[in-house]
This record gives C-alpha cells, sequence and structure tokens, in this order.
C-alpha cells in the first residue's frame, strides 16, 4: 500500500509539474499575443496618423492651388476691365435706347472737357440685372474705351470737380472692378475717412493697396490694420 501512495504520490507531482509548465507556456504566449496586439496596434496608429498627415498636407495644397487659381482669375477679369468705367446715378431711360450717344453728349460738360470731346467708347450698356422699379436705384452704366488714357482722364475729372451734378441727379465715376476686388477696397473705407479727417495725402492703387505720405515718405499697405496702426 505504501509503495502504492507512493507511486501515486509521484505521479501527481509530474502531472503538477506539467500543468505549472503549461501554465507558463500559455502566460508567455498570452503576453506575446498581448505584445502583438499592441504593436499591431502602434502600427495602425502610426499608419491612421500617417495617412491623416497626407490627407492634410494634401489638402492644404488643393487649397493653396484653388487660391492661387481663383486670384489669377481675379485678376485675369480685372485686366479684361483695365478700360472700363461704372457711371452711377443716371435716371432709368435717360439713354433712350443709345447709351454710346447719350454718354458722348452729356459726359464732356458734366466734367467740364472741352467742348466736342471724343471719348472713344467701344460700347456701353446698363449693368447686368432686371429694370428696376419706380424710385428704386437705378442700374449703373459700364462703359468700355478704346483708350486706357481717356479712363484716367475721365475718372481724373471726375475727382478733381468733386460733385457732378446732371438735372438734380448725383453722378459718380468708379472703376469698373469685379466683385471681390471691390470687398477687399471697401474693407479700407474706414481708414480713407480717418485719413480724409486728418488731411494726410493717400491713394487707393491696383489692386486694393493703400498708399499714404506723411513727411514725404509713401507707405503702402494691402491691409487695413496695419495701416491703421501705422497712423494711430
Amino acid at each position: 500500500i505504501n509503495n502504492t501512495m507512493a507511486e501515486d504520490i509521484k505521479n501527481m507531482y509530474e502531472l503538477l509539474k506539467q500543468l505549472t509548465s503549461s501554465v507558463a507556456e500559455m502566460k508567455s504566449a498570452i503576453l506575446n499575443l498581448q505584445a502583438s496586439q499592441d504593436n499591431l496596434g502602434l502600427r495602425i496608429t502610426e499608419t491612421i496618423e500617417d495617412d491623416n498627415a497626407s490627407d492634410n498636407q494634401q489638402i492644404q495644397q488643393l487649397e493653396h492651388c484653388l487660391t492661387t487659381a481663383t486670384e489669377r482669375i481675379d485678376d485675369l477679369e480685372n485686366r479684361s476691365r483695365r478700360n472700363n468705367v461704372r457711371i452711377v446715378g443716371f435716371p432709368e431711360g435717360v439713354e433712350e435706347g443709345n447709351p454710346v450717344a447719350f454718354l458722348q453728349k452729356v459726359l464732356p460738360g458734366l466734367l467740364d472737357l472741352e467742348e466736342g470731346a471724343d471719348l472713344e467708347m467701344e460700347h456701353a450698356h446698363r449693368a447686368l440685372g432686371p429694370r428696376p422699379a419706380q424710385g428704386q436705384r437705378p442700374r449703373a452704366f459700364i462703359i468700355k474705351l478704346l483708350r486706357y488714357p481717356t479712363r484716367k482722364r475721365l475718372l481724373g475729372a471726375a475727382r478733381h470737380k468733386g460733385q457732378v451734378m446732371w438735372q438734380d441727379y448725383q453722378i459718380s465715376l468708379y472703376p469698373d472692378l469685379s466683385w471681390d476686388l471691390q470687398m477687399k477696397r471697401q474693407q479700407f473705407g474706414e481708414m480713407r475717412k480717418l485719413l480724409q479727417e486728418r488731411k494726410l495725402k493717400y491713394g487707393m492703387f491696383y489692386p486694393a493697396i493703400l498708399k499714404i505720405t506723411v513727411n514725404g515718405e509713401t507707405t503702402a499697405f494691402t491691409s487695413p490694420e496695419k495701416a491703421k496702426k501705422f497712423i494711430t
């Protein structure tokens, strides 16, 4: 009996050793599996981050290309309008279907140009859009001149005269600019009022550059904020 018990104990001991070894192997396998999972997760995270970084870079490049293309298109549009003048204030219908003849007849006298001055208009038309109802603001005239110096002459004469009146209607002449460029220039509106109040010499230059002259020195600004900081 003692021999049998001793043999059983020996067998149980061997079995326990095998179980202990198996458990250790399982623990090792689990640890290796966890390490593999962690490594895989890290690789996936790095891959996702790399992909996101690459996507962000591509998006930034596309945004830059789009901005550049938009600016070039806007510049081309404004260059195509280089000889144009926008005239605001004439009531609807006064041109009687012939804007060129009407403006050629009226503008020299309004702007104190020599009598019979030939403005060399290629064509003229009302701004696109439906005809406004009675009492609404009339559409502007857009005139395209054959020569750029004539455009400068008209705008300069209007600026020199100050207030231009035609039969109790105030008439204003402006460069014909794209909508985007008009918005950029309008951002300097507050600055221009401030410069007028301080009686400082300034000018707005193409495309949207404000030049301020102080004590004989001229400084150019493309940002209203920087211009305001300069004079305050």
